[in-house]
Parts: C-alpha cells; sequence; structure tokens
C-alpha cells in the first residue's frame, strides 16, 4: 500500500510526494505518540558527538494528524507546527522508547594516576550504584577514552544505565550531576584529579564603565560623586 502511494505521489510532483511521505510517516511507520519526548535530527548534517539528550533541544509531542504535528520545545515551552513531510526524512529519536539510558560522564586525572588508584575510583562506583537500586542499573564500562601527553591529563569515560528512559529527562541528568560530582570527590581524595589552569595574564580590558572603576583599598563611594572612608 505504501509503494503504491509513494509512487502515486511522484508522479503528481515534489509537492505531492512531500505530503504522502508524511501521511506514510504518520500511517505506518509511527515515529511516536503523544506525549513523547523526540529529537529531530538531520540526517544530512554532521553526526553529533554530545553524550545525552541533555545537550540537544528536545520536544514533546503535543498534537497529530496525517498532515501537521505540534510539538513543544522543552527548555522553554514554546509550541511550534511542523508538515510531516518535512520531517519524514529526519532521523527522529524516540527518548520515550529508549529504554534505560545510558549516562556518561568523564573523569580527569593526572597521568600519573597508578593502577591501583584507577581501581579504587572504578571500585568505589560501582558500590555507589549497588547502593542505588532505584536509579541505577549497572556500571557498563569504565575506560579511558582521551590521553593528553602534552599536559599531563588522562580522561576516564565511565558509561551507566540508569533504570529510566530518557523521557524523565531531568531525573536522569540530577541523577548524572550527583554521580559525577560523587566521583570527582573521590579522584580529589585520592589526590589524582587534574586541574585545569587558565592563564588570565594576558586578558586585557580596553575601558571600564564609569561605575565599574576600581576603588582603592578601604575607599567606598560617596553618594555625592566623592570617596569617604568605610
Amino acid at each position: 500500500m505504501s509503494t503504491v502511494l509513494v509512487s502515486f505521489a511522484f508522479a503528481l510532483g515534489p509537492s505531492a510526494a512531500k505530503l504522502i511521505e508524511g501521511m506514510i510517516m504518520i500511517a505506518f511507520r509511527r515515529p511516536f505518540d503523544l506525549g513523547d519526548r523526540i529529537s529531530i535530527v538531520d540526517c544530512t548534517g554532521a553526526p553529533d558527538n554530545s553524550d545525552d539528550p541533555g545537550y540537544h533541544d528536545t520536544w514533546i509531542v503535543e498534537d497529530c494528524n496525517l498532515f501537521t504535528t505540534t510539538i513543544r520545545l522543552s527548555r522553554t515551552n514554546e509550541v511550534s507546527t511542523v508538515n510531516n513531510g518535512n520531517i519524514a526524512n529526519t532521523r527522529i529519536v524516540n527518548h520515550g522508547r529508549s529504554m534505560r539510558a545510558l549516562v556518561n560522564i568523564h573523569l580527569d586525572m593526572k597521568l600519573n594516576v597508578t593502577h591501583e588508584q584507577v581501581q579504587i575510583v572504578k571500585s568505589t562506583i560501582q558500590q555507589y550504584i549497588r547502593d542505588s537500586p532505584r536509579v541505577w542499573v549497572s556500571l557498563i564500562n569504565f575506560r579511558i577514552s582521551n590521553v593528553d601527553v602534552a599536559n599531563d591529563r588522562v580522561v576516564y569515560s565511565v558509561r551507566v544505565q540508569h533504570v529510566k528512559s530518557w523521557q524523565d529527562l531531568l531525573p536522569i541528568l540530577q541523577a548524572k550531576g550527583e554521580l559525577e560530582k560523587f566521583a570527582t570527590e573521590i579522584i580529589m581524595r585520592l589526590g589524582i584529579h587534574f586541574e585545569h589552569f587558565y592563564d588570565t595574564s594576558h586578558v586585557y580590558v580596553k575601558e571600564l564603565p564609569e561605575q565599574a572603576e576600581l576603588l582603592s583599598p578601604g575607599v567606598v563611594p560617596n553618594n555625592e560623586g566623592g570617596e569617604k572612608p568605610p
């Protein structure tokens, strides 16, 4: 049936083809249901290397018919209506159907970290996961993802499986933040945390606003424009 409709659509022209493709997407493919959290990704663009949907624009499906779909942007609550034909050839990620989300965190450590210290970090994270069975399922992997010899830095990637799907985005991001904070505290206690240093010696401020003039130590500005001691 869908093959016949596509053939008929191409016979009528590009506009009709787009319309039929959108109808086929809704009637046969059914990539989403009402209330699903989705991302719409252009298949022709460069791949996105973000670790989770927390860094994407996600949409909640509000309404849908054969011709249009109404979606709400999660981070701003903006509502948009799109033609189904315009999204029929995109990659639609359905977070509601993506069960047991995989969460990634990255830990910056000093390059001279020992194997024993790494194992302590790994076993501590595993125990943290076992102590939170209503939040986490298991540790999927713990591996080196980057070695920066020039800065004496090594990055470990930690992948953990959450009990919820990406549909419940906020609880997952909150749990991710708590896990990352816990892991960072562990490597800081072990003295293997890599600290980023930012060189501000070359920062040049061309001109400061009048209200932001630097004051001499112990001097408080006077409302009448002068200066008076505190």
